[in-house]
């Protein structure tokens, strides 16, 4: 695959124009591809002038971040970072974050086949299951700023294993290792004709059904804070939109979605 930092992106724009144009009810009415900006989501706010239906790409973002603060390692334009602006009218938070999950789990499934274990780690990131271990691939990050509702996706797609920090080489995976060759032109176009069919629908029992068979959670041992608690332990069950279920030494809780997080690295409670 040729390095992405040769990559021509004056096509872009009318190239994905033309993907809209075959959508019946596409997520996306206007495109704006830039060669290079800090983070995508602020570009979007500037750039979407208060109205939803702006999708943002950037060939490189140099100052990318994840959930909770956490940093998004782009390098030099491994990833393909977006960021959709978007009318949650017919969802709820956690019916919109499951619909993106399932769009972008769906996006790279489509590309993947049945050749991988492609997961869903609730609630932002999809993972490669590779020997018990889940690797990141592509990570989604949702927020509420200056009145709109913004859907920022990653997805790595050019990294090799030595351009990953030793930390992160056993916890995040590229398109590229996997062995899959595709433009970051073509993944675009193929992750918004995903994300216009699942935001369209905002079917809770869809939803629920796809997660269900692609849920990273179920069966593993996780760690979650809810109301100032830490709750370690085997999940049971997970419903994106209402409820996990976690059994822990001190019994099996039912948590609600809306107001828990899952704690980074999995660790027993108290254990730094």
């Amino acid at each position: 695959m040729p390095q992405a930092q040769h990559e021509n992106i004056s096509g872009w724009a009318s190239r994905i124009d033309t993907v809209l144009s075959n959508i019946e009810n596409p997520i996306v009415r206007r495109v704006v591809v830039v060669e290079s900006t800090s983070s995508t989501q602020d570009a979007a706010i500037e750039f979407a002038r208060d109205r939803q239906g702006l999708l943002l790409i950037a060939s490189e973002q140099t100052a990318g971040r994840g959930s909770y603060g956490r940093s998004w390692t782009d390098g030099d334009r491994w990833t393909l970072p977006c960021t959709f602006v978007v009318d949650p009218i017919c969802c709820d938070a956690p019916t919109l974050a499951a619909s993106v999950a399932c769009a972008v789990h769906e996006t790279l499934s489509t590309l993947m086949g049945n050749m991988l274990e492609l997961k869903i780690k609730w609630p932002n990131d999809i993972v490669v299951r590779d020997e018990g271990r889940d690797r990141k691939v592509a990570g989604i990050l949702i927020e509420k700023r200056a009145g709109l509702t913004l859907v920022g996706i990653g997805i790595n797609c050019t990294q090799r294993r030595s351009d990953w920090a030793p930390e992160l080489q056993d916890y995040a995976i590229s398109l590229n290792e996997l062995g899959f060759q595709v433009t970051r032109l073509d993944l675009v176009c193929r992750l918004i004709e995903h994300m216009s069919a699942w935001f369209g629908c905002c079917d809770r029992t869809q939803i629920r059904n796809y997660y269900e068979i692609n849920n990273a959670m179920v069966g593993t041992l996780r760690t979650f804070r809810y109301n100032n608690r830490c709750y370690h332990g085997i999940v049971e069950h997970l419903d994106p939109l209402e409820h996990l279920v976690i059994d822990t030494p001190d019994g099996v809780h039912t948590l609600p979605i809306a107001q828990t997080v899952h704690e980074r690295g999995d660790r027993p409670c108290g254990r730094k």
